[in-house]
């Protein structure tokens, strides 16, 4: 068992990972006010709660880079194991093309994908930013494209527009709304869908043909509620920034 951290500007995705899959996961708050200390308290909870499990290693993904020496250190306070930091200094397994480096949770749903054979792809995730990484039949990064996260737009239109309050995340019941709540769920949600079918599109159009179409696959918080609207066939992946993390692990371990 390898116990994995995927952190991002929001959460903390804490997972055991075991047998190709998470056997226990938990979420904890990214707060940039706190320090190793915190962290260590929150992880060594969490490892309570299931019970204390013995872990053969573990590693961290971090695209907050005030934070990741702190969890680093939690997490060997907690384990007592030193983790494996994903990043370019490391074996990816795959090169990336780009001219500007990418976040690590690109880089770890690129390993996934490639690892799964779904290449070409184009892997969206829906996070606090919305993300797509394009991927050639050789596994390599291509380009990416970032826009706002879904929540995030949703934080900024509550906030800037004086008679709107902020919804829950429902699925819509159609594109035209009748209630100011129903409308939102409808602009938030299926333009969320929207956005990953346009980008598909255009971004489809810059690979090279001869490789095939690509495949869409989608991971991220809103993820489950967002790719059943997607018209055209998506590949749902709720742990594959996790999955790319165990595979750098096992590709870097000491």
């Amino acid at each position: 068992m390898v116990f994995l951290i995927d952190m991002g500007n929001t959460d903390l995705t804490l997972a055991a990972w075991q047998n190709g899959a998470p056997a226990f996961t938990a979420r904890i708050p990214t707060d940039r006010s706190k320090d190793a200390g915190h962290y260590a308290r929150a992880i060594a909870g969490a490892l309570q709660s299931w019970g204390s499990p013995t872990f053969a290693g573990c590693a961290l993904s971090s695209v907050v880079p005030p934070l990741t020496g702190p969890v680093a250190a939690a997490m060997q306070t907690a384990t007592g194991l030193s983790p494996v930091l994903l990043g370019y200094e490391g074996d990816l397994g795959l090169k990336v093309l780009t001219r500007d480096r990418i976040g690590a949770d690109m880089l770890a749903g690129a390993i996934a994908a490639k690892k799964r054979g779904a290449v070409p792809a184009i892997v969206a995730d829906l996070g606090t930013a919305t993300t797509f990484c394009a991927q050639n039949a050789a596994g390599d990064v291509l380009g990416v494209s970032i826009a706002p996260g879904v929540a995030l737009g949703l934080e900024a239109l509550v906030g800037r527009a004086s008679h709107l309050r902020t919804v829950a995340f429902e699925p819509p019941d159609r594109a035209l709304g009748i209630t100011t709540a129903q409308s939102m769920r409808s602009g938030v949600i299926l333009g969320a869908a929207s956005l990953l079918e346009g980008m598909f599109r255009r971004i489809s159009a810059e690979l090279d043909p001869a490789e095939g179409a690509p495949f869409l696959l989608v991971t991220g918080g809103l993820a489950p509620l967002v790719a059943p609207f997607c018209q055209g066939p998506v590949t749902p992946c709720p742990h594959l920034l996790l999955e790319g993390l165990y595979l750098y692990y096992q590709r870097n371990r000491p």
